[in-house]
């Protein structure tokens, strides 16, 4: 009996002691599922993935140069595409030969020649033309400066261009410019003109052309009335001059030995001391040449 007793005494503290150590593991286990294994560290490890304001600033110019990079390369693609459009758009205007002939020189030809192929009509080669009534400037001289600056236009894009001359010291009769423009198979002859009349009010641009019946050209009569017409109307449009009519004549000795599209253009009236000055100012004749190149490209999308 005493034997049994003293074994009682001693299990009841070893239970007590396991029962305490399950306590513990069930606390243990507690504190880890709420705090982590290290407790107040979880804090760091939850906040190693929230972005910071740096990081979100951080992401944000990562974006923003992202943005900059691909606006950058689709300017890039499109300064290339349009580029290329115009390169494509030189080349084919080269097939096109445009022949301008800047109206008289500085000394007249008073020899004659015929006014049409196989005419007994008989007139001067060439004269000096008219000049400014206030300016002085002879009409020669600014017919040559407009026609340079019209080269030099319709060469920048792409357009084949030969000139009936380049100086004012030359000696070529009206005959011999419509053959340079012939032998040239222009697709377009611009001859470039300004005019001089006694009435000093008299003001404003035309162009000319031969009629449908005239005998040595008749047959491209609508070629060069269309093109007269889109010359006129592109000069208007770019200079706000007044508009005159097509003066259509078979009297010009240029025109009627012409066996490609041909028109002459009237700039303005050198007898009208507003318009005299107005063409002698450089902004005016870059709005003239703009106008011509918008009427030439015009006539031929038309062809």
């Amino acid at each position: 009996m005493s034997r049994n007793k003293h074994s009682s005494g001693i299990a009841i503290p070893i239970i007590v002691s396991l029962i305490a150590l399950f306590l513990i593991s069930i606390a243990a286990t507690i504190m880890i599922f709420l705090y982590g294994p290290n407790g107040a560290e979880n804090d760091s490890i939850e906040t190693q993935h929230t972005p910071t304001a740096n990081n979100t600033q951080s992401v944000s110019e990562t974006e923003s140069q992202s943005e900059i990079e691909t606006e950058t390369e689709t300017e890039t693609e499109t300064e290339t595409q349009n580029q290329t459009d115009t390169q494509s758009d030189k080349t084919q205007n080269s097939d096109y030969v445009i022949v301008i002939d800047p109206g008289h020189q500085r000394h007249g030809n008073s020899d004659l020649e015929p006014n049409a192929p196989g005419s007994s009509e008989m007139k001067k080669k060439v004269s000096s033309g008219t000049e400014g009534c206030v300016t002085g400037v002879p009409e020669y001289e600014l017919n040559l400066t407009v026609s340079l600056m019209l080269r030099d236009a319709l060469e920048e894009k792409g357009y084949t261009v030969i000139m009936t001359r380049t100086t004012n010291d030359v000696d070529i009769s009206n005959v011999e410019r419509a053959q340079i423009a012939n032998e040239a198979n222009a697709d377009a002859f611009i001859r470039i003109h300004a005019n001089g009349v006694d009435d000093s009010s008299k003001v404003g641009a035309f162009t000319i052309c031969q009629t449908p019946n005239n005998p040595n050209n008749g047959n491209i009569y609508a070629n060069c009335r269309s093109l007269s017409e889109c010359v006129l109307d592109g000069f208007i449009a770019s200079t706000g001059a007044t508009q005159q009519d097509i003066w259509e004549t078979d009297t010009m000795t240029g025109i009627n030995w012409c066996e490609v599209p041909t028109t002459i253009l009237e700039m303005g009236y050198m007898s009208n001391p507003d318009e005299d000055r107005l063409m002698q100012t450089k902004e005016y004749q870059e709005k003239m040449v703009a106008g011509i190149v918008s009427g030439i490209e015009t006539y031929l999308q038309k062809q």
